[in-house]
């Protein structure tokens, strides 16, 4: 998914009590004398495998392992080996497996390759044949109670936030049924415990489940609703003030069997205050089906639909760790003839994090129950121009999905930076060597160069946290443009080298200021100046900070404040070679990076000695 697969598992790491060797040169051969040698439990977790070979390597030699039930692997495997049973290719189930197998491990026998791999691989591809898809008429209700449907688990901050919204409504005829999807944190749970009195005082649901995924838990909250009008919020949106009122509106006046919206996207823990502070990314259509089969064109899961829809097409699917429940259940809807409607303005706030379900599932697992809509409408034949169309038209980003959120964590640039390396090159072995050894893992770092491990194993594992700011040197600051272009006889920007600072200039026809393009990271939050007079008989000074986008012209005759995302305010400064602080904060979180602002003004006059202003250093700062 984009992400060099030596940096995710260092990533993960990071927070690993046990040592890690990464063999990267290693035969398979090797391989298999390490595991002989170390007396270690070979996991082979492939989602697919065309020969089997390492399974039956495994067999041949006698090593214990555990591995995936997928493809030729199934055909490796015997019984005879006294190997531990074939698992699914699940997280959970290879995590038992693998646990399992070290608290009992296993003694296999060496045994011959299986034969016939061919038969049987060709019968693990019989898949069953997709039930014909049903038409049903649809019918209108007219109730204006309002079922909103959440589901949660262990996001109990986020979740306050969601209901908090819900009571703000407009629109009062509406009932929330809450499903908790077996959350296992205490302070969830506490959470439920404290909402319960005013949920019943209200004549709302809290639906207290095993933890079953998303799907099964939106299907428990329509069942257990009563409103002819079903509306599904997440747990970690948050709707505004009218949308219920809005979407009950569109429904009535489009005569629409769902209704979606528009949606502002942010980044934060907590809600934004302002409006402003969201970024509108996604317009959904609301068709057409033609284009439905490469993008999702109808619109998010936060949507409203009559009940009688769910009695025409069915409920969501109940596919453990699926993300793209809207997508699918909004295709077969539209394919169905159901009539699928846009209001076009945001309703909601849409939080995106990494760890979301959309950013860390598989595209291409997503897309499959998609598929299946589509191909149960149309002839068999077009199945594989299906595929060939979700495979020529997903976006990069979408594919790269692990590579992307990497540009949303600060700390994580130094993988970022391995994703661009040739993956199996001597430079990114030895810069997964370096990234080893700045989280702590010399032996790690060692093993990646081929030499000697180091001899103090026992020193205590202390993850590194840094990452969260960057000092900008001599190589950026020197890229810096002046953006006020004044007549004089001496430079007004000058860049100190050995990372000295930046030195400008104050005018006497008004601000001097200059640009550093796009050097402030998306997702940073500050940018900090220590700024002070450098000459002795230079008068008051004013220094000023700002964020801007790069396309921002200045009027620097105007306020600058209105003018940019983030503005330090204008600091007079007296004494002379004192240093100060000086900085610009953003109030939200940007996804895209910024322009730095330097700029400097005489405070009254020049009293007409040469002046320097000088910002020392330049900090960056995430979160």
């Amino acid at each position: 998914m984009g992400e060099h697969s030596g940096g995710l598992l260092l990533r993960r790491a990071e927070r690993w009590p046990f040592k890690l060797n990464l063999l990267a040169h290693a035969s398979p051969a090797a391989k298999l004398d390490y595991v002989a040698r170390t007396g270690a439990l070979a996991v082979i977790p492939v989602r697919a495998a065309s020969t089997g070979a390492t399974v039956a390597a495994c067999i041949e030699a006698g090593l214990p392992f555990v591995a995936t039930n997928v493809d030729a692997n199934a055909e490796s495997w015997n019984v005879q080996a006294r190997q531990p049973r074939l698992v699914d290719p699940d997280a959970a189930a290879l995590a038992q497996a693998i646990s399992a197998a070290l608290n009992d491990p296993p003694r296999p026998l060496p045994v011959d390759r299986l034969r016939q791999c061919r038969q049987s691989w060709l019968d693990t591809r019989n898949l069953p044949t997709p039930a014909k898809r049903r038409r049903v008429d649809k019918s209108v209700g007219s109730s204006p109670l309002v079922s909103v449907v959440m589901a949660h688990r262990n996001r109990p901050r986020y979740l306050k936030q969601a209901i908090a919204a819900i009571e703000a409504q407009t629109y009062a005829h509406l009932e929330l049924v809450l499903v908790d999807d077996g959350s296992d944190l205490d302070e969830a749970r506490r959470l439920l415990d404290t909402l319960e009195p005013a949920f019943r005082q209200r004549g709302w649901k809290i639906l207290r489940r095993p933890h079953e995924h998303l799907g099964a838990a939106r299907n428990a909250g329509i069942r257990a609703s009563q409103g002819e009008l079903i509306l599904f919020v997440d747990d970690d949106n948050a709707l505004f003030a009218e949308a219920v009122d809005h979407f009950v509106r569109a429904m009535a006046t489009s005569g629409a069997d769902i209704c979606t919206a528009f949606q502002l996207i942010f980044y934060e823990d907590l809600v934004p205050e302002h409006r402003a502070d969201g970024l509108i990314q996604y317009l959904p259509l609301g068709g057409p089906d033609a284009l439905g089969l490469i993008h999702n064109v109808y619109g998010d899961a936060n949507a409203m639909m009559r009940r009688s829809v769910f009695s025409q097409i069915g409920f969501l699917i109940e596919k453990p760790g699926y993300a793209m429940h809207d997508w699918e259940f909004l295709a077969r809807a539209s394919l169905a003839g159901l009539k699928i409607r846009t209001i076009p303005k945001p309703l909601y706030w849409y939080r995106s994090k990494p760890d979301g379900m959309f950013r860390t599932s598989n595209w291409y697992d997503n897309r499959l129950p998609v598929l299946e809509a589509f191909r149960s409408s149309q002839p068999d034949h077009v199945r594989l121009l299906h595929h060939l169309a979700v495979a020529q038209n997903t976006q990069r980003s979408e594919i790269e999905s692990a590579r992307e959120n990497l540009k949303y964590i600060p700390r994580n640039r130094k993988y970022l930076e391995l994703c661009d390396i040739e993956p199996n090159s001597d430079a990114a072995i030895e810069k997964l060597a370096s990234i080893a050894g700045s989280i702590g893992r010399p032996d790690t770092a060692a093993t990646l160069l081929g030499r000697p491990a180091a001899t103090h194993h026992n020193a205590p594992y202390s993850p590194d946290v840094g990452g969260s700011s960057i000092i900008l040197d001599y190589d950026i600051l020197r890229s810096a443009r002046l953006l006020t272009p004044r007549v004089s006889a001496l430079p007004l920007l000058l860049v100190a080298p050995d990372d000295g600072g930046l030195f400008l200039r104050p005018h006497v026809d008004g601000a001097v200021a200059a640009l550093l393009d796009h050097q402030f990271p998306a997702f940073f939050r500050k940018v900090e100046a220590v700024v002070e007079i450098a000459h002795a008989d230079a008068p008051a000074i004013e220094f000023a900070l700002a964020l801007a986008r790069p396309d921002q012209t200045i009027d620097w005759q105007q306020d600058i404040g209105a003018q940019t995302i983030a503005f330090s305010g204008w600091m007079s400064i007296e004494d002379r070679f004192v240093r100060h602080p000086l900085a610009a904060a953003l109030r939200a979180r940007r996804k895209t990076p910024l322009s730095i602002v330097l700029a400097v003004r005489f405070t009254a006059t020049s009293n007409g000695f040469p002046t320097n202003a000088f910002f020392r250093k330049l900090a960056l700062f995430s979160d």
